[in-house]
C-alpha cells in the first residue's frame, strides 16, 4: 500500500489537516480496518472499489463512491473489496462547519453521499474528481469547490475558541470553565457544539483524551497503564479502560488495536497525533 499526504492550499489550511491519498493496485479484500474516533470529519472519494462498512445490524454494506463521514463516537470497521485508490480530505477538529449546509449532528456516526449534501454541484464535482487524470487535478477541483463555499459562510469565533481550548488541554478541561471563558452558558455551548461540531463539548473532550492516550502509548509503549491513566487525565485505571473500550471496541491490553489495519495505522501514528494534538 502506498500512502501520502498533501497540504491544503492557503485559505483552506486553517480548516483542513491534509488531503491524503492511497493506492493499492493489488487490493486487500477481506482485511479489516478499524477507524477510531478522532474528532475529525473526512470527505472520501473512491476512485477504485469502494470499501464496505460493518453496520450496527452486523451486515457489511458498500460505501458510496464519495461521501462525508462525521464525528465518530465508536469504532468504525471497514474492509476493502478490491483495488484501492482513495482521496481523503481530513478536516481539522471543528473545521467542517464552514462547508456543510446543515447542522453537523446529523452526520454523527453517519455518512452522507456527496450529491445528497450539495445536490447538483456535488454530483458534478464527484464526476469530475473520478474522471480526473492526476491527484493534483483532483485536489485542485476539491479545493476550488470548498473555497467557493467558504465565501458563503461566517466564522463562529467563540465556538472556534472553545474547540481550541479542548484540544490544547487534550480533553482535560472542565466544560463549564470553557463556557465561562467564551461568555456562554454550558447549555448554550452544548447547542453550539451539536450544530458546529456534531457532538457535545464533553464528548469531544473525551475523544481528545482518548487520542492523547493513543499518543502516549505510541511514544512509550512500555509504560504502565496506571501511569498512562494518570498522565492522560483519567480518574483511575478502570476509568481509562472503560473509555478505551468504548472508543476502540477493545481493551487497552489488546495491544494490536494500535495496528488494526495498514491504512488506519497511518491515522494513529505518533506523527499524525502530534499534528492533531500539538507536540508533547
Amino acid at each position: 500500500m502506498k500512502y501520502w499526504e498533501r497540504r491544503a492550499t492557503r485559505g483552506l489550511d486553517q480548516y483542513i489537516e491534509c488531503l491524503w491519498f492511497v493506492s493499492n493496485t493489488g487490493g486487500s479484500a477481506g482485511t479489516i480496518e478499524r477507524v477510531l474516533p478522532d474528532g475529525c470529519f473526512e470527505w472520501i472519494f473512491h476512485m477504485g472499489a469502494p470499501f464496505q462498512r460493518l453496520t450496527l445490524s452486523g451486515e457489511w454494506e458498500n460505501q458510496p463512491q464519495s461521501f462525508v463521514v462525521g464525528e465518530l463516537t465508536r469504532p468504525l470497521l471497514l474492509q476493502p473489496t478490491g483495488r484501492m485508490e482513495i482521496m481523503g480530505v481530513r478536516f481539522k477538529t471543528g473545521g467542517a462547519y464552514r462547508f456543510l449546509p446543515f447542522p453537523l449532528y446529523s452526520l454523527t456516526d453517519n455518512n452522507i453521499p456527496t450529491d445528497d449534501i450539495w445536490g447538483r454541484d456535488g454530483t458534478y464535482l464527484e464526476e469530475s474528481v473520478l474522471e480526473a487524470s492526476s491527484d493534483k487535478q483532483r485536489q485542485q477541483l476539491v479545493e476550488e469547490f470548498l473555497l467557493r463555499r467558504l465565501d458563503r459562510t461566517a466564522a463562529r469565533p467563540r465556538l472556534d475558541a472553545a474547540i481550541a481550548e479542548i484540544i490544547r488541554s487534550r480533553g482535560q478541561v472542565r466544560v463549564h470553565r470553557v463556557a465561562s471563558q467564551i461568555g456562554l452558558s454550558s447549555r448554550q455551548l452544548e447547542r453550539e457544539f451539536r450544530s458546529g461540531v456534531g457532538v457535545t463539548p464533553k464528548a469531544l473532550a473525551r475523544i481528545m483524551r482518548f487520542q492523547n492516550l493513543l499518543r502516549l502509548v505510541g511514544e512509550e509503549p512500555l509504560r504502565e497503564w496506571a501511569y498512562l491513566a494518570l498522565e492522560g487525565g483519567y480518574a483511575d485505571q478502570p476509568h481509562m479502560v472503560r473509555e478505551f473500550r468504548e472508543f476502540a471496541g477493545q481493551s487497552p491490553s489488546e495491544r494490536h488495536v494500535t495496528a488494526s489495519g495498514e491504512l488506519t495505522s497511518y491515522f494513529i501514528s505518533p506523527q499524525r497525533l502530534a499534528t492533531l494534538l500539538g507536540p508533547s
